[in-house]
């Protein structure tokens, strides 16, 4: 009887530290993350009051740019960091106008919500190739401008965006060093705002 008590305690126990080992495996992980996009942000319109010379960018220009984010992967689901961009502002329909630089810095955050329930307990599947995604971005847009207008300016800068991301890991390696299941490929769409201008963003860009 003694023996069998040791064997069920045995059995219990190693049931229980696997358990443990596979919740560890897929319980909550933070993890440095870079991000990096490109896309393109088609010209809304304007907002606020027009000056002097109009508006800071006042001629339907559109925005080409490209960005570069480092922070924490916060759980697989949450991102939250810091980054700089790149813009070139243009309008390509009217020649006569002039093409404009400028660089914005700002603070990222989003949200993949890939996890998943049954009875009752939370786990994040080892499976995962797409999840959607919502995040937002606040800093600051320095535009540099015509000297013999309002030269550079500096403004708030703002956005909202949703898109899609592809777990190109999971799909290229499978179970195998299951720890970078996050590194994605992803496509957003999203409203911008800065320099006095709403724009439509549209990017593609890479997360690892």
């Amino acid at each position: 009887m003694n023996k069998l008590k040791v064997l069920v305690v045995t059995v219990l126990v190693s049931v229980s530290l696997s358990a443990a080992a596979q919740y560890s495996q897929l319980g909550k992980k933070n993890e440095f993350m870079l991000k990096v996009d490109a896309g393109y942000a088609p010209f809304m319109g304007n907002v606020g009051e027009a000056g002097d010379y109009g508006f800071y960018l006042g001629e339907f220009h559109s925005a080409a740019n490209a960005n570069v984010m480092a922070g924490l992967n916060i759980s697989q689901d949450w991102f939250v960091g810091l980054g700089a961009g790149f813009n070139y502002f243009h309008n390509f329909n009217h020649k006569e106008v002039d093409a404009l630089m400028g660089v914005n810095f700002f603070a990222d955050m989003d949200f993949r919500p890939i996890w998943k329930a049954i009875m009752g307990l939370d786990y994040q599947p080892t499976s995962i190739k797409w999840a959607p995604m919502i995040g937002v971005r606040a800093g600051g847009s320095l535009l540099m401008g015509k000297e013999e207008t309002y030269g550079n300016t500096f403004t708030p800068m703002a956005e909202i965006y949703g898109g899609l991301n592809w777990y190109y890991w999971y799909a290229f390696n499978g179970m195998r060093n299951m720890t970078r299941n996050w590194h994605s490929f992803y496509v957003t769409i999203g409203l911008a705002y800065m320099q006095q201008t709403v724009f439509l963003p549209i990017r593609l860009g890479w997360r690892w």
